[in-house]
């Protein structure tokens, strides 16, 4: 979920040797564009179709970090449906959450253990109600072993769409989400203690 190749150009502007992938041929030939200028680099990011879903061409625990930025559900299509597993063509929760578990499962594989994931993920409204898309999320993360080190708030301001939702909030009798979260989880090292970080339900 490269999107619009920011990462990989701060990746290539410091130095780094950066993998981006993203499902959208699109974004795909974008980045490749935004990244062709010169620097003292001596890495040039790789870039490639993919699926977060599917990282089988990277070997497990052998990532520093990963930075990803998804869809919020099916608010921006990316692919107006034209692109088979693009998650912005998703519409019901449950299955949008299920299928990006898929990858969150990739990113555990390929990271290198006490390596961070970063993700920034907003929430959304359904009906008139507040949808916590990003909690939803976050569960998703700690259920399969990660840690979440930060949850940064990136508060939200002068949005293109920021006239407009003004005007839906009144009409509708809500509120404007004004913020996004940026989740910054932990792959542990191998027998770690996490007893004190992780809470543990009893059944009765």
């Amino acid at each position: 979920m490269a999107g619009g190749g920011t990462t990989l150009v701060e990746a290539k502007l410091l130095n780094r040797r950066g993998i981006g992938i993203d499902i959208n041929p699109k974004s795909i030939e974008l980045i490749k564009n935004i990244l062709n200028f010169e620097s003292e680099s001596k890495y040039e990011p790789d870039v490639k179709i993919g699926d977060i879903r599917n990282l089988g061409d990277i070997n497990e625990n052998s990532i520093d970090l990963i930075v990803t930025h998804p869809p919020y559900l099916n608010i921006i299509k990316y692919s107006e449906g034209k692109i088979e597993g693009d998650l912005s063509n998703i519409s019901s929760l449950k299955k949008f959450c299920d299928e990006l578990e898929l990858g969150i499962k990739e990113f555990y594989r390929v990271l290198k253990e006490d390596s961070y994931c970063a993700i920034l993920i907003g929430d959304t409204r359904r009906a008139k109600h507040y949808i916590p898309l990003s909690y939803y999320v976050m569960q998703k993360f700690l259920d399969n072993n990660f840690v979440l080190k930060e949850d940064i708030i990136k508060a939200q301001h002068n949005c293109e769409s920021t006239p407009y939702w003004k005007g839906q909030a009144k009409k509708l009798n809500i509120y404007l989400i004004a913020h996004e979260h940026l989740y910054v989880f932990r792959k542990p090292r191998e027998h770690e203690d996490l007893s004190r970080l992780r809470y543990s339900r009893k059944i009765n």
